[in-house]
């Protein structure tokens, strides 16, 4: 018998070590979306429908989660940041999602006996999470002939033109880059599916997609991510915006952009307990 996960009445207040605390409403506005070929491409593949249910973990503001919804029977909406979790639900209400249930909850931390899922879905958060953990909890959660779909940035580097430039701006600001201490060791995802018994028959297909902006649009993606937040800027936020804002006129002097983006969907089958890997 399947039961739903409980779901979270009011988002809890973050935690102070939250690398999303103050991200929340420029990652809603800003980041950019999934290419529509990518989410057809996930419908077909793992032949959802009417009937299916979708687990998203780290959904973030519903960025994934509410375009599948119009896709399927139900999703599940998994992020342990608040206000990720508030962004997400304004934006369900305003497209009229109502099927998606919303949770505040570390992936690790999961029920492994309430549900059974079609597809769980993990569009740039898995990186944020413990994989192994993870990937054992979702062999439990995932039907028969289920699979896992990870989205995330196609292999070219930088996705935009402004990227490079805006980073050398963000580096006399808050020094060399360095990766968040939060996130996984392994920069790749396969390693880990491929140590899981679970997990097999992997496919990989990148979606190309059109994006303009201006650099209101620009500056918001900046501020988006966890190195560059405004609790990070603290009282520089308002020249590096400055300073920023001549750069890409510099760049493009009538401030818009247009990008050609790539999202990679790696897709792996979950089996039966008596299934063998081909």
């Amino acid at each position: 018998m399947t039961h739903a996960i409980s779901p979270s009445p009011e988002p809890s207040p973050q935690s102070e070590g939250s690398p999303f605390r103050s991200v929340a409403p420029n990652y809603a506005r800003f980041r950019a979306p999934y290419a529509p070929a990518a989410l057809d491409h996930l419908v077909q593949a793992c032949g959802l429908g009417e009937s299916s249910r979708v687990l998203d973990l780290g959904c973030g503001p519903g960025t994934l989660a509410i375009p599948l919804a119009r896709r399927v029977a139900e999703v599940v909406a998994v992020d342990p940041e608040a206000g990720m979790l508030v962004e997400a639900r304004r934006l369900a209400a305003e497209r009229g999602a109502t099927n998606i249930q919303w949770l505040q909850c570390k992936a690790e931390d999961l029920p492994s006996d309430r549900a059974s899922f079609h597809l769980v879905t993990m569009g740039q958060s898995f990186h944020w999470m413990d994989r192994d953990l993870t990937l054992g909890l979702l062999a439990k959660l995932i039907c028969d002939g289920g699979a896992i779909a990870i989205l995330d940035q196609g292999r070219r580097r930088p996705q935009e033109s402004w990227e490079a430039p805006a980073a050398e701006v963000v580096s006399r600001f808050l020094g060399v880059a360095q990766r968040h201490p939060q996130k996984h060791w392994e920069r790749e995802h396969e390693p880990s599916l491929r140590r899981s018994s679970r997990f097999w028959e992997f496919s990989t297909q990148e979606f190309a997609f059109e994006l303009t902006r201006d650099v209101g649009s620009i500056l918001g993606c900046v501020l988006a991510s966890v190195r560059v937040s405004t609790s990070a800027l603290g009282e520089k936020a308002p020249r590096l915006e400055r300073e920023l804002t001549e750069v890409l006129l510099r760049l493009s002097p009538s401030g818009i952009f247009k990008e050609r983006l790539e999202i990679s969907v790696l897709i792996a089958q979950r089996k039966g307990e008596d299934a063998r890997p081909r």
